[in-house]
């Protein structure tokens, strides 16, 4: 059935945003606006009612408008608008995905369009660090220096997700076409190389998590214990190569050690053991503002209020977060913006458990596990991420994209 054309623009805005969401370029912002401007277009009072009652959209709504009043009443107004202008997302993609139809062909056309967008961000990141290595700097192998696009951090978390709908997909709606097939184990490939370089110890983590959780759900029915332990070598063997290979990022894991923690530097902004300073203050102001918290635009000056107190100069100066977003939420919003924050994610993992929905658990546990450690609703990287995501898989289950059929021809379709 041929899709109308004011349908197929307002399915390809979301196609061409997932493509570049890992250049985290200044576009996306330009392609919302778009993809809102042609559901206009689109908009049947059926499904925008039954999209307004949606739960998911319930919640997300109830976070985005008590930021804002939160944000009405700070008294730094510059960061209560930057509060709310990153958390826009929250009000406009639950309404682009409950309120509208999709397609299964246009979901599987976003999971690819994301995909491949990881796929040559990577390239381009790993050719310029080749450049600047032939130039006599090979720093910008690792790191920040590496990960030009968004923090290191984050795009260790866009590869991760892009590992797991690869390994989860391509080999169900590909199966008659062996080149993508082979093709994906290069991306895989690609993107497990370009996780290392990023050098994230966050990212390092999540990675040895969700990946024997994703190879677990994948091939539980062929597993014995002779295949687990094989894959339990196999793990440990990466991991020791990796490390003789690639000593960078696991170098940036002595700062874990007990001496470290034991001996933590007031002064430190690099040394990961500060964070623990930094949460001792945030449980401080947690405390002391415990219901409505001390709103979003006056949480980080309170922070460093804190940090200045206590001495915490690193962190002073380096105007730091709280880094954690659970905290960062409850110093800003209060206890009812924390529930709400606990709904978004751990209540979104046990839902996804209670349906069967792997898909939406293991994207619950990598978001958790960098809200532990990340306030990543304060960067624009995190909220797309966050939210779009989200979205897409309280939309849509992995069985309902699994499908038997091959994937559709492209012309088909947009």
């Amino acid at each position: 059935m041929e899709i109308p054309l004011k349908q197929k623009l307002f399915y390809f805005f979301p196609v061409l945003f997932c493509f570049c969401l890992p250049f985290g370029s200044l576009v996306l912002s330009g392609l919302i606006v778009l993809w809102i401007l042609s559901s206009f277009l689109n908009i049947s009072k059926k499904e925008l009612k039954a999209g307004f009652l949606n739960t998911k959209l319930i919640v997300f709504y109830a976070f985005f408008f008590l930021t804002v009043i939160s944000a009405l009443v700070s008294s730094n107004q510059e960061e209560a608008h930057f509060s709310v202008e990153v958390k826009l997302t929250f009000l406009f993609f639950p309404y682009l995905f409950f309120c509208f139809k999709w397609p299964i062909e246009i979901l599987k056309h976003c999971v690819i369009s994301f995909v491949s967008g990881c796929f040559f961000a990577c390239l381009y990141l790993i050719a310029r660090a080749f450049l600047y290595a032939f130039n006599g700097q090979p720093d910008y192998f690792f790191y920040s220096l590496f990960s030009d696009f968004i923090h290191a951090s984050y795009f260790a978390m866009y590869l991760i997700m892009a590992i797991v709908l690869v390994v989860t997909f391509y080999s169900n709606w590909f199966k008659t076409q062996k080149s993508v097939i082979y093709s994906s184990y290069f991306f895989i490939s690609i993107f497990v190389t370009t996780i290392f370089l990023c050098s994230s110890k966050l990212g390092l983590i999540s990675f040895f998590i969700t990946m024997p959780t994703l190879i677990v759900y994948k091939f539980k029915e062929k597993l014995d214990a002779k295949r687990i332990l094989t894959f339990i070598v196999a793990l440990i063997i990466l991991v020791i190569v990796a490390a003789k290979v690639l000593p960078s990022p696991f170098e940036r894991f002595n700062s874990l050690s007990s001496n470290s923690l034991q001996n933590i530097d007031k002064t430190s902004s690099e040394s990961t053991s500060v964070r623990i300073l930094i949460w001792k203050e945030s449980f401080h102001l947690i405390k002391n503002n415990f219901i409505l918290g001390t709103n979003v635009g006056d949480a980080n000056d309170r922070l460093r209020e804190a940090y200045k107190q206590n001495g915490l100069t690193g962190a002073y100066d380096h105007k730091f977060n709280a880094h954690n977003q659970f905290f960062q939420t409850f110093i800003g919003l209060g206890f009812i913006g924390f529930i709400l924050l606990l709904l978004l994610t751990f209540g979104t993992m046990f839902s996804a458990i209670k349906g069967k929905h792997f898909l939406l658990f293991i994207f619950s546990l990598l978001i958790i596990l960098n809200f532990m450690v990340e306030s990543m609703l304060q960067t624009s990287a995190g909220v797309l991420f966050f939210v779009f995501f989200s979205c897409f898989f309280n939309k849509v289950s992995e069985n309902e994209l699994v499908q038997e059929t091959a994937y559709p021809n492209t012309n088909q379709v947009i």
